[in-house]
């Protein structure tokens, strides 16, 4: 697993970014100022309205983007289709530092691609407006029912990451975990071990890819995904269902949940807030490992 060494980060899109993010801010996030989306597809393109906008939960190698529409009455065509299908997780990124490899290991093995794009992004910090500049490459633009998916490389990393965001009040330090549900566990398994270029352990209930930098891609069926995520609701299948954080302290997060009446299930190491109380998407928080 040479060309792929992380999650990048986990998108999902929101009908009342407001509400969402006093959800998550509940939860102990920190979370971003909204930023509005604008920026040119191509360098040396006029920078232009995306119509849509972001807050995310950042860490230090990886973040969750809530997306929204800057304005609800005139909604950005990219948010309304990802919620035409339902509110939750729509974008997975990979992350790499070789993306050229990435697509020519991916389109080798008979996957069609989106090529390598550069893009860039307008980005506030403490010294003013940056151009954030990176690089993506989509897999399966016409056979990925689950979302998005997609691997990057921030080549101004340090735009992404800023240590002013970074900090959460529940101590969470990283998204360790994204969980896709499928009716089809084969198909899914084969298809994303092209993908990441390794092969899963595999325990018979559900198959989980590992990268280097300690995150994890999880495939479970459809028929054992209630036990896995036990209380929650799933999205049209195959779908995102669930992404999880490191937290140094499951009892003070235990408090924190309880105390903001948030309704959360258990399992052994771990907390689980359902979508339908966290704006589409199961929110896990298990323990620092």
């Amino acid at each position: 697993m040479k060309d792929i060494d992380n999650i990048n980060h986990v998108g999902m899109a929101v009908r009342d970014m407001a509400a969402t993010a006093a959800r998550y801010e509940s939860f102990g996030f920190l979370l971003t100022p909204f930023s509005v989306h604008s920026g040119a597809w191509k360098p040396n393109e006029a920078v232009k309205s995306l119509a849509s906008g972001n807050r995310c939960v950042m860490f230090g190698s990886n973040y969750l983007e809530i997306l929204a529409s800057e304005n609800a009455e005139e909604p950005s065509p990219r948010i309304e289709a990802y919620l035409s299908r339902h509110q939750g997780a729509h974008i997975i990124c990979f992350n790499s530092e070789d993306l050229s490899s990435v697509d020519r290991r991916i389109a080798g093995a008979g996957i069609k691609t989106s090529g390598v794009i550069p893009l860039q992004r307008d980005i506030d910090t403490p010294t003013g407006i940056q151009t954030a500049k990176f690089e993506r490459v989509q897999f399966a633009p016409d056979d990925s029912p689950e979302g998005y998916i997609q691997a990057a490389t921030h080549l101004t990393p340090q735009y992404i990451y800023q240590p002013r965001y970074i900090a959460h009040p529940n101590g969470c330090d990283r998204l360790t975990e994204i969980v896709v549900v499928t009716e089809d566990l084969d198909h899914f398994v084969q298809k994303y071990s092209r993908y990441i270029g390794a092969a899963p352990d595999w325990d018979g209930v559900s198959a989980a890819f590992s990268f280097s930098h300690g995150t994890r891609l999880v495939l479970v069926s459809s028929r054992n995904a209630r036990e896995m995520l036990p209380g929650t609701l799933f999205p049209p299948l195959p779908g995102i269902a669930a992404v999880a954080f490191s937290t140094p302290d499951l009892v003070a997060q235990r408090v924190r949940l309880k105390n903001a009446s948030v309704v959360f299930a258990e399992s052994p190491g771990r907390l689980i807030v359902p979508a339908e109380s966290a704006a589409g998407i199961a929110v896990i928080f298990e323990l620092k490992r």
